[in-house]
């Protein structure tokens, strides 16, 4: 009897074989053959394998200065979250990420030291190493953002510091990946953004939540800013749809689908939490959409004083089924730290749904969070 090699089988056999093999599986399946090599890079084995039935959206995710994968479905009966595997950087030892952007399926991973920068599509390609070796270039209260130039056709990753000292944010340097090159950017703001604010990436560019320079310690008059990595430069400051105090919780993100960008805004006082959506959002304008797309008091579900992490509230929405999910700590009373990283799944209608993510090893550690879309666009 013949035997038959894994080369020669059909290709809806080789696919639905493929599409069952997990993602911390996938460089070594690529070395079994040729044919499946090339297959398992297809549009269709990523859009079968990780965005198939059971996962419906995607998620990286930094917890214990590890980098997770994740798939999420919160729009059946049964809302879950699976962890899908630990990302490995290929040719590196174990090293600690402190930060991680999405833009077009490439990461862009700060490490905890700030030591190096390493962009890198999960999926397909090598990591690419970035190396601050001056050591004025090392500074843990710096912002990073990994954006697509579109006249050049080049993705550059844009960095700059907060420092407070000044009110506003300083030392604009920008990284182009295709002739591995920094450059300085004579850019002066009139506006601050705090380190622990990320950026979120929107058809190539990035945008922040920031504060008017020169405001008082108590009030922020918050806005958003946009850099153009075409043009490499800030657009105006453009209007949040709430005005906002320092101990209030304010975060963003990028719609499901990508093409809007959403607010999380909880007041220290009342502690309602409110998510607003873009309507029209260009890095020169923004308008809001009229109506708030969540509302929901998470009082009687936890505590009467809970409220989400200044430093936290990783989250995103999807508007169809109403529903958010915000990552953060677990709520344990007069705790010094809480031991667990949890996602809080919250419907439009005020239900609750609170998911363990596993015990954490670095109790003042987040966990942070950025949606992600496979692709198999590479860094250069």
């Amino acid at each position: 009897m013949k035997k038959t090699m894994m080369s020669n089988l059909p290709r809806d056999l080789s696919e639905e074989v493929l599409s069952r093999i997990p993602l911390t599986s996938l460089r070594k399946v690529r070395s079994t053959c040729k044919k499946w090599n090339t297959l398992s890079k297809s549009s269709f084995y990523i859009q079968k394998q990780h965005l198939g039935q059971e996962a419906k959206e995607l998620m990286v995710v930094v917890m214990d200065y590890s980098v997770y994968l994740m798939g999420v479905n919160l729009w059946d009966k049964e809302s879950c979250i699976k962890r899908q595997g630990k990302l490995i950087f290929p040719g590196s030892d174990q090293i600690e990420v402190g930060q991680v952007f999405n833009c077009d399926g490439l990461l862009l991973c700060v490490l905890r030291d700030h030591t190096r920068l390493v962009v890198w599509n999960p999926y397909c390609g090598k990591p690419l190493w970035i190396e601050l070796t001056n050591k004025l270039n090392i500074w843990p209260h710096s912002s990073y953002a990994l954006g697509y130039d579109k006249s050049s056709n080049s993705y550059k990753v844009l960095r700059f510091r907060d420092y407070s000292m000044t009110g506003v944010s300083i030392d604009f340097t920008i990284h182009d990946l295709n002739s591995d090159s920094w450059r300085v950017l004579d850019i002066t703001p009139d506006w601050k953004v705090t380190f622990f604010h990320a950026g979120v990436s929107l058809n190539g560019n990035t945008y922040w939540l920031a504060t008017k320079a020169g405001e008082s310690d108590e009030y922020e008059d918050g806005c958003l800013v946009c850099f153009d990595f075409t043009r490499e430069t800030f657009g105006p400051r453009l209007p949040l749809p709430f005005e906002h105090v320092l101990e209030d919780t304010v975060s963003l993100s990028v719609v499901r689908g990508g093409e809007k960008l959403a607010v999380l805004f909880q007041p220290w006082d009342t502690l309602k939490v409110e998510i607003w959506v873009t309507s029209k959002i260009e890095p020169d304008a923004v308008t809001w959409e009229s109506k708030v797309f969540l509302e929901a008091s998470l009082k009687k579900f936890i505590h009467p004083m809970f409220q989400f992490r200044i430093r936290g509230a990783s989250f995103f929405i999807d508007e169809e089924k109403k529903v958010a999910m915000v990552m953060d700590k677990e709520f344990v009373l007069r705790a010094v730290q809480p031991t667990r990283h949890q996602a809080y799944i919250i419907g439009v209608d005020g239900s609750l749904k609170k998911v363990d993510l596993g015990e954490a090893a670095d109790k003042r550690n987040l966990p942070l969070a950025c949606s992600y879309l496979p692709s198999l666009i590479q860094p250069y």
